[in-house]
């Protein structure tokens, strides 16, 4: 693969600026050489580098200012960082996209592999984004721009043991992750693997919680969703929320601490099961105005609630039933009055019977009365029917009738009529 690099600061267009006097092609291993390189067209290369090449210069910056560019870095190992930022997104309007054949990583030390500081919108898609293995401060991407980035790709909280450690920190605009936020592998004791303050965030995945202390998602924005499952882990919460509104569609589980953990008056809505562990409650509100909305049931384990808040509610059609413990530590699980085993179904039991749990049910089965019912046929537990069926009741109600087949009968010609007709024909 041939080494690129520029020769003075200046656009990625210019031919002239790079060694060789031809632009990096697929398969190009490309240095920033110390300069700054405007990207203002897309391109297909192998790998970029701020590392000092044979003879070359440490540092330098990709600055993609252009709005509509797509930059593809193909190799597994996209990216080799040092000494400064490596990708900087300035473009203010439109969209940048970049592609990553591999994951993507912060070495430490106060390094970022990509700063997203314009107003456009950013795609980023990898196998991963994550704080990385170095020391200090490790921030993989960090966005101070209005624009909403979307990443495609698990996101993860990497194996540094420092605090400031993130795979995402944002300050600014909406996110929205495509794939997976875990921390549960990590080793740090602290930070997070999203860290936003503002706006909002959509995550079309799972969020795991950590074994050593870092969270999946601290959030202080406006509105979270999470489309996926969350999971506390062994020291870790998946959520730490102060947004004002957190959407879970998934299942809320705990682990050996809560999944979602709040100290302020916001709200949590969960569609799926929130299950607590022997250790912890799944959700955690302390302030006395927090809010979970349950649309989904709640299973208590060992005497530990699922949920633990000042204001729960259950939603009337979904949350259907509660596991709890009895004092002995039998389980003993509560149902709504609609659910409860065994019961007859309301069309099942007979019209305007109240039955069921608090008598909350009432039956919308309607039986025939006995005289419309054919005589001697029994029926509705013993009742005898007392409709007789004669010759005349027939023809008195066809005589009567609309409906077509008994206009037509009424209108037959019987062999007394046809002789009458026949008669009249000869006279």
């Amino acid at each position: 693969m041939p080494d690129k690099w520029p020769l003075a600061n200046g656009n990625w267009s210019n031919a002239a600026n790079w060694n060789g006097g031809t632009k990096p092609v697929a398969g190009d291993d490309v240095f920033a050489d110390g300069r700054t390189l405007n990207v203002d067209e897309s391109f297909t290369v192998a790998t970029l580098r701020n590392t000092a090449r044979s003879g070359g210069t440490t540092g330098g910056t990709f600055n993609f200012n252009t709005a509509a560019v797509t930059g593809s870095v193909t190799s597994l190992t996209p990216l080799f960082i040092v000494a400064s930022n490596l990708i900087t997104v300035s473009a203010t309007t439109g969209v940048v996209s970049i592609s990553f054949g591999g994951p993507v990583a912060s070495p430490g030390s106060a390094i970022i592999p990509i700063l997203h500081n314009g107003g456009c919108n950013l795609t980023l898609s990898g196998t991963s984004f994550s704080g990385g293995t170095g020391t200090g401060s490790s921030i993989c991407i960090d966005k101070t721009s209005t624009g909403t980035i979307t990443i495609n790709g698990t996101l993860l909280i990497g194996t540094s043991v420092n605090t400031n450690l993130f795979a995402l920190r944002s300050n600014n605009g909406n996110t929205i992750i495509n794939g997976n936020v875990d921390a549960i592998n990590g080793s740090s004791t602290a930070g997070a693997v999203v860290s936003q303050t503002a706006g909002n965030i959509t995550v079309n995945g799972n969020v795991n919680g950590s074994s050593n202390g870092a969270v999946g998602i601290s959030f202080s924005g406006v509105s979270l969703t999470i489309n996926g499952n969350t999971v506390g882990g062994a020291l870790g919460a998946a959520v730490s929320t102060s947004g004002t509104t957190n959407t879970i569609t998934g299942n809320v589980t705990a682990g050996t601490v809560a999944a979602i953990s709040s100290t302020t008056a916001n709200i949590i809505n969960v569609t799926g099961t929130v299950t607590a562990s022997a250790t912890s409650q799944a959700i955690s509100m302390t302030n006395a105005n927090g809010q979970v909305y349950l649309n989904g049931n709640m299973v208590n384990n060992n005497g530990k609630m699922a949920i633990y808040a000042p204001i729960v509610w259950l939603d009337a059609n979904n949350t259907t039933s509660a596991a709890f413990f009895t004092s002995g530590g039998s389980p003993r699980t509560l149902y709504s009055e609609d659910t409860f085993p065994n019961m007859p179904a309301e069309a099942d039991t007979r019209n305007n019977i109240v039955y069921g749990p608090g008598s909350g049910l009432t039956g919308t089965l309607k039986m025939p009365a006995a005289a419309d019912t054919r005589n001697g046929v029994v029926y509705d537990n013993g009742t005898t029917g007392t409709a007789l069926f004669t010759t005349s009741l027939f023809l008195t109600e066809l005589s009567s009738s609309t409906v077509p087949v008994a206009v037509r009968m009424q209108n037959l010609c019987t062999p007394m009529i046809l002789g009458e007709l026949m008669e009249a024909y000869k006279r």
